[in-house]
């Protein structure tokens, strides 16, 4: 899932091996700014703050899962879990 402003593009996308986690990658005038795995849970969160902030849906299909490290989907979930106590 694609959202897009003016200058900023944000990149949703699903990684293999798991449901829970999606790998955000935010781009500002087409340079890379940061990457990182999300839980859906925050991921919904961010996309109602996108929407609110009217931030474009450009593109609403499914494309490739991700590969992301096995430890970087842990440390998302871990991290998750303990915002969660």
């Amino acid at each position: 899932m694609q959202f897009q402003s003016d200058t900023t593009t944000v990149d949703y996308y699903q990684i293999q091996n798991t449901e829970q986690v999606r790998l955000r990658v935010v781009t500002f005038l087409g340079k890379t700014l940061n990457k990182m795995c999300i839980e859906v849970h925050d991921m919904a969160g961010e996309i109602d703050h996108l929407l609110r902030c009217n931030f474009a849906v450009t593109i609403n299909t499914k494309r490739p899962r991700q590969y992301v490290p096995m430890d970087k989907v842990a440390q998302c979930l871990m991290h998750y879990r303990s915002e969660a106590l």
